[in-house]
């Protein structure tokens, strides 16, 4: 029996919360992610090319762990855009933390554009081994 992930996608308020930013004519995109776990942690990759380290903010609290991102336009000369489809993008992704997970003991890092951040169980969750005497 497969254990139950406590990283999930809150995908009905990021719906939500898309749709306004839609409307108020903002272009956005969710990035793809992997989610894997180890032992003492949870590992979450997202997929977010064109962006910079410095153009991307990962909050943490108690039940939640959002990652919003920009994307700088290619191409910043002045002229009349005939296509454009990656300028200018917004990346936002939001996931439910479960209580197993140390909102303050989180790593994160960004190369070659893929994000990469893990998140610590507390020490309590973590499988420990018992030693017979």
């Amino acid at each position: 029996m497969t254990k139950k992930t406590e990283v999930t996608v809150n995908q009905r308020g990021q719906d939500e919360a898309l749709l306004k930013r839609l409307e108020n004519g903002e272009r956005h995109m969710v990035p793809m992610a992997d989610i894997y776990e180890s032992a003492d942690a949870f590992v979450v990759m997202l997929d977010m090319p064109g962006s910079t380290k410095e153009n991307v903010n990962i909050t943490v609290d108690r039940s939640s762990l959002v990652i919003r991102g920009e994307v700088e336009p290619l191409h910043k000369e002045k002229g009349i855009a005939l296509h454009t489809e990656i300028s200018g993008l917004n990346y936002q992704r939001t996931f439910n933390l479960g209580e197993e997970i140390d909102p303050s003991n989180v790593d994160a890092r960004y190369e070659d554009g893929v994000l990469t951040i893990k998140l610590y169980k507390k020490e309590e969750v973590k499988p420990r081994e018992i030693r017979i005497q």
